[in-house]
């Protein structure tokens, strides 16, 4: 099953907002609205008989540009979107409260933020992390340059959905200068079985997978030589194949999502010790932590790699153009069925 995507295009530079649904995730989709500025994408959609929008914003961090551009999302919100469930994330490129920024110009409000709370208190929504984490001192985004760090980035969700949310935080990423940012929320559903099994050509990349069929083929073979139907014969080594790669695969996955878990957490903790006491950081820490950084971009860039390449078939199938997909920043939403 593909992934389904919307998308508002900016540049080949700037700007650009995207909404992918996981197909494991079961939705109905009702319909897709964008600008045509590259800031704001919205879809309606349905998981089982619950009614939602989800709408991903880039803000322009132009003061000159910020009453437009929540004129303008106010405005395609309140006409397209189902606001007593909606879910608007992005990065909004101002900070809500002092305990949001450390470092740089102090802190005070701005017209913008300003505009952003009135945008809140019409549509009925609150910014769920600081719901969850009253006091929590959490950044998203961070200025080496500037010496200064923020959180710009957040979910705004209806106060109805508070009771329904299980988490909201912030997880690190390979992203130079943002984190990515989670929502968890419950929904029932049904278990799903497992679905259609498909060759991952990415395993002939690995060295092990490989031996492991160079051995095996030959036996494989030999145990089937009696069959004079070649055609019987094709399908029932294909069977042991589908046999030994299936586990393979499942294992393989299994533990790159634990070694990513240990790098996640690791990294945290070294981010953790070095806000905390950034004059006490040893070079030995900081060099850990650039390695570390670099070995969960290198799983981010090969599941990235066959995303791309899966998108790039879609594309083509439907007769539509698979240049220009580039990935511009990450947030993460993950909606929890149980």
């Amino acid at each position: 099953m593909a992934w389904q995507n919307f998308f508002s295009r900016g540049s080949n530079h700037q700007k650009g907002v995207a909404i992918l649904i996981n197909p494991l995730f079961e939705t109905t989709l009702e319909n897709s609205s964008e600008d045509e500025d590259g800031r704001i994408v919205l879809i309606n959609d349905y998981f089982n008989t619950f009614k939602f929008s989800l709408c991903n914003i880039y803000a322009p961090n132009n003061t000159a540009l910020q009453k437009a551009f929540i004129e303008n999302l106010t405005e395609i919100l309140i006409s397209k979107a189902d606001i007593s469930n909606l879910i608007t994330v992005g990065d909004w490129n101002v900070t809500r409260e002092a305990v949001d920024k450390k470092g740089g110009i102090q802190w005070k409000p701005s017209v913008y933020r300003d505009l952003l709370a009135a945008f809140m208190d019409e549509l009925n929504l609150v910014d769920i992390l600081r719901i969850k984490n009253p006091s929590k001192r959490c950044f998203t985004y961070e200025s080496s340059a500037l010496k200064m760090k923020s959180r710009i980035d957040f979910f705004l969700i209806p106060k109805s959905l508070i009771s329904s949310t299980k988490t909201a935080d912030i997880k690190t990423a390979i992203a130079p200068d943002h984190k990515a940012i989670r929502l968890f929320l419950k929904f029932e559903n049904k278990k799903k079985g497992p679905g259609l099994w498909k060759f991952n050509n990415s395993l002939l990349n690995d060295d092990t997978f490989v031996n492991l069929i160079t051995t095996n083929y030959p036996i494989i073979c030999r145990k089937y030589a009696y069959l004079t139907n070649l055609k019987l014969k094709w399908e029932m080594i294909k069977m042991v194949i589908r046999s030994l790669t299936i586990p393979y695969a499942k294992n393989k996955a299994k533990n790159v999502r634990t070694l990513e878990k240990q790098l996640e957490s690791r990294i945290e903790s070294l981010e953790n010790k070095i806000e905390a006491n950034p004059d006490d950081g040893t070079d030995a820490e900081q060099q850990e932590y650039e390695r570390l950084r670099t070995e969960l971009r290198r799983i981010y860039e090969e599941r990235a790699d066959g995303a791309i390449l899966r998108s790039k078939i879609r594309w083509i199938e439907h007769e539509r153009n698979p240049q220009n997909i580039s990935l511009i920043w990450s947030v993460e939403i993950t909606i929890r069925k149980q």
